[in-house]
């Protein structure tokens, strides 16, 4: 049988659905990591401002694999979860891409999810700095979310999230709608519907979620089915840097 099981065709029932409390709970484990790396940073340890994209995210992995394996209570449904991953490789949905490397992946204890393929329906997390040198155009949604809705990453599931580590001037959603919104923004990411807010982290960070057709505009198959892409900013205790973002008023 061809389909999620081989990573290749169709499923006929459609993506495996993602409970909003699992997305939550791991939106509420990142919020927690961030400000164990903002304690970090305040002494001197580690340096948000200074740093690239790989390097923060992999110091987020490693305060998240410390919480999962020693302190899972800290955050509460953590325990439903397996030890979180940084880059495991995985399949786009035609199979022609084998290495494709989401920037974390959080997969639920066998369970949690209605699914026939345990290796693809996962939570997959891209990771995106927001600044002056990486504006939201080019980067979170170009280098971002293009790739959920080209089905290299999470064509299996129905939700995956967004992570934006913001060291400019820059809120949700405004600095989000100002390309979503637009008459391009729309067409490219083919957006089903605009953004919306979710419940917030424990941290009082606001959550946004946005959602979009995958695959081609001339396609007709099932791999059209929307995903809901969650989209997290998380904040330095001050701007990196004092430019702002383009948004929508």
């Amino acid at each position: 049988m061809r389909g999620l099981m081989t990573g290749l065709g169709t499923d006929a029932e459609g993506p495996c659905k993602i409970p909003v409390f699992l997305m939550e709970v791991i939106q509420n484990a990142l919020a927690h990591a961030w400000r164990q790396l903002l304690k970090d940073v305040a002494e001197g340890q580690f340096s948000i401002c200074g740093e690239e994209e790989d390097t923060i995210t992999e110091r987020l992995y490693m305060i998240l694999d410390e919480l999962s394996s020693n302190h899972p209570e800290s955050i509460k449904g953590l325990s439903l979860f397996q030890t979180p991953v940084r880059e495991g490789n995985l399949r786009n949905r035609t199979g022609t891409r084998l290495d494709c490397q989401p920037d974390l992946t959080f997969r639920p204890l066998r369970g949690q999810l209605v699914t026939r393929s345990n290796a693809m329906a996962a939570i997959l997390v891209e990771c995106k700095p927001i600044d002056s040198a990486h504006p939201i155009g080019s980067t979170y949604c170009k280098a971002g979310i293009s790739r959920f809705v080209k089905e290299d990453y999470a064509w299996a599931v129905d939700r995956a999230l967004m992570l934006g580590y913001v060291r400019n001037i820059c809120d949700l959603p405004n600095g989000l709608t100002y390309v979503l919104d637009s008459a391009t923004g729309r067409k490219e990411y083919r957006v089903k519907k605009r953004t919306t807010p979710l419940r917030q982290t424990i941290y009082g960070d606001v959550v946004y979620s946005s959602v979009h057709y995958r695959g081609s505009n001339a396609s007709r198959q099932t791999s059209n089915l929307p995903i809901a892409l969650h989209h997290l900013w998380l904040k330095t205790e001050e701007p990196c840097e004092n430019t702002r973002c383009k948004t929508s008023t």
